[in-house]
């Protein structure tokens, strides 16, 4: 049924996003018997999108498979979460014009989204990230979170077969349906989403309080607004969340 209304629909800018980790196992068993190849950004995920610098280190791989194009995400936004992650080792307006043109020089020369992820991120972080991490006290834990992930994309590794696309979340090679936790979707759209587990009890909790309530709506109208072009809500028989029922209550209205 999607294909037909989108025809040139790439697996990449398809998402299924659920309220909780643990609902993607099962997605991505379902995927996988199937014969479609996903990637996560639930806790479950190939690295936590919790920490700064891997976030950063995305926006830049979006920059080189389509930003440098089509401005999103700008340059500029870049070059300032970039100064603010490393600020401790930037603290002269010299080191933060010396900065930007490293950061430029690097994204312009790797503008391959069908790149191996192992040998762009060994070079960012040697020509980089590394040496400013190396002056900072506060970032080497992300220091390490970026190591686990560069080992995990080496020849040897689980995920040694991932591209520039594939990590940026769009773009060339990216042959993969996303899966995602509601809260880890923030601030990415795709074409078509299909959000799974809608159920009274699960979003929002059984006897959950006033502050739960207000919280399990924002993640539901995060999953809602995910979407460019569909959106699919999929609940269990007989037991659609009370989101899922004003939705359709206003459509029918």
């Amino acid at each position: 049924m999607v294909t037909k209304r989108i025809p040139d629909l790439m697996l990449g800018k398809i998402a299924v996003l659920y309220p909780e980790a643990w609902l993607g196992d099962y997605v991505a068993e379902a995927a996988q018997e199937h014969g479609f190849d996903t990637i996560r950004t639930d806790k479950n995920a190939l690295y936590p999108r919790s920490i700064p610098l891997m976030r950063w280190l995305e926006r830049c791989a979006v920059w080189c498979c389509d930003g440098w194009k089509s401005g999103k995400p700008r340059f500029a936004r870049i070059i300032a979460e970039g100064a603010r992650i490393f600020a401790e080792t930037l603290p002269t307006q010299e080191a933060r014009v010396a900065f930007r043109r490293n950061v430029l020089k690097l994204l312009w020369d790797r503008r391959e989204g069908t790149a191996r992820l192992h040998d762009w991120l060994c070079g960012m972080r040697k020509e980089l990230v590394a040496p400013l991490i190396s002056g900072s006290r506060t970032l080497a834990e992300q220091g390490e979170v970026l190591d686990a992930f560069i080992d995990r994309t080496a020849p040897d590794g689980d995920a040694s077969e991932m591209t520039l696309g594939l990590f940026a979340g769009f773009g060339e090679g990216n042959a993969r349906i996303n899966l995602s936790t509601l809260h880890s979707a923030k601030g990415r759209e795709f074409e078509v989403v299909f959000m799974f587990g809608m159920d009274e009890g699960r979003i929002p909790r059984k006897n959950a309080d006033a502050l739960g309530l207000k919280e399990a709506r924002r993640l539901f109208y995060v999953g809602f607004t995910r979407t460019e072009s569909e959106l699919h809500l999929i609940f269990s028989a007989n037991s659609p969340s009370r989101f899922v029922s004003e939705v359709q209550q206003r459509l029918e209205e």
